[in-house]
């Protein structure tokens, strides 16, 4: 059912999808929850987030592979893998659209690939390492940056361009303009460097476990290695795309991890110390009110008595003061013991603000 509150009226009648992943199903949810657009349709090979989306009024029409359902439509997102995207310059060529855009996580190669008057490059800098249209969620964009990235052959109107970056804003998200090439090597950096970390250190202990390791790596390394339970195929994607701007990012990072190791082959406590401090100034200082290209998250631990009613309690609390709760874990309860909820939450600015309510009801919180 569409809200009635906080709806933007944008003088756009129609907007099509193309995917109905998780950034796809996510974008829809939002442009229809919190704008008057009044038609949505899309184009998904999956049937069942097709059938889904409909049933829950989120779209109005909806096609496996014909993509003439898209003529009429003022703007047409492409929210297919890059590789996809590079190869629909025809198709969308023969369709009558005022502007089309994508979300691809990398931009020059969609740029240079979708040589149409009527192209703009687009990425909201939200996701997750789930996917699909079941894990979609309408504030996914709160607070996130998009950035828009205008090809030299383009040429959509400044009337259009202005309604696209309201539309943006309607959705919660941050218009910011940049260039391709801009784009891709702040996002090797923020977005895709930090993937292959991630993963590159699953790897490396999977090759060490001796069955003892990995439950030992249950909490905190579980925590920073979360992004590299991502879809591989996705990724491998992306980051092959990427390559012109990654492999650069990639050389820094090797040298900056050759500057640990000589430290400790050194012996040398003031260079380590220096590099953890200029590392923790760094992180100190990001905005905590924005969300990057990963996903945000943040954990709180909450002690508890084991009776009756003690997490519906904790739920309500935080229910009144307008904090989602992505994910709840039970920790060590044992029968008439206390034990430990574990809250995953939206952002570290969430995590202070649950903090603050549960310290004051009474928990015990870290």
């Amino acid at each position: 059912m569409r809200m009635t509150q906080e709806v933007k009226p944008l003088g756009i009648n129609r907007i099509g999808i193309v995917g109905l992943g998780l950034i796809g199903g996510s974008l829809a949810k939002a442009i229809h929850t919190r704008t008057d657009i009044k038609e949505i349709v899309a184009v998904d090979k999956d049937e069942a987030s097709l059938k889904k989306a409909e049933e829950e009024g989120v779209i109005v029409r909806s096609s496996r592979d014909d993509l003439s359902i898209l003529s009429g439509c003022e703007i047409v997102i492409l929210c297919a893998p890059v590789d996809v995207i590079k190869n629909m310059q025809e198709d969308l060529s023969k369709l009558n659209i005022g502007m089309i855009t994508d979300v691809g996580s990398v931009k020059q190669p969609v740029v240079d690939a979708i040589r149409l008057p009527n192209f703009v490059g687009g990425h909201p800098m939200a996701g997750s390492e789930r996917y699909g249209y079941a894990c979609s969620n309408g504030s996914l964009f709160e607070n996130a940056l998009y950035v828009i990235c205008l090809p030299e052959y383009s040429e959509v109107s400044a009337n259009t361009l202005q309604k696209f970056e309201e539309l943006i804003r309607a959705i919660g998200a941050i218009p910011m303009r940049m260039t391709a090439k801009e784009h891709d090597e702040r996002v090797a950096a923020v977005s895709h460097l930090p993937h292959i970390v991630a993963s590159s250190l699953s790897l490396l202990m999977a090759n060490r476990d001796d069955g003892a390791l990995s439950r030992m790596a249950a909490g905190g390394f579980r925590d920073i290695t979360r992004i590299a339970s991502s879809n591989a195929k996705l990724w491998a994607g992306i980051t092959e795309n990427s390559k012109e701007a990654l492999l650069p990012i990639l050389d820094d990072y090797i040298s900056t991890l050759t500057l640990w190791k000589e430290a400790l082959e050194k012996g040398d406590s003031s260079e380590l110390e220096k590099l953890f401090a200029q590392g923790a100034i760094y992180r100190d200082h990001l905005d905590i009110n924005l969300r990057g290209a990963l996903e945000a998250s943040a954990t709180l631990n909450v002690h508890v008595e084991d009776k009756p009613g003690e997490l519906a309690r904790i739920t309500a609390i935080l229910g009144k003061g307008n904090i989602n709760i992505r994910n709840i874990n039970i920790r060590n309860f044992r029968t008439y013991e206390g034990g430990q909820v574990s809250l995953l939450l939206g952002t570290t600015k969430e995590a202070v603000e649950a903090y603050a309510l549960l310290k004051e009801a009474g928990y015990v919180c870290d």
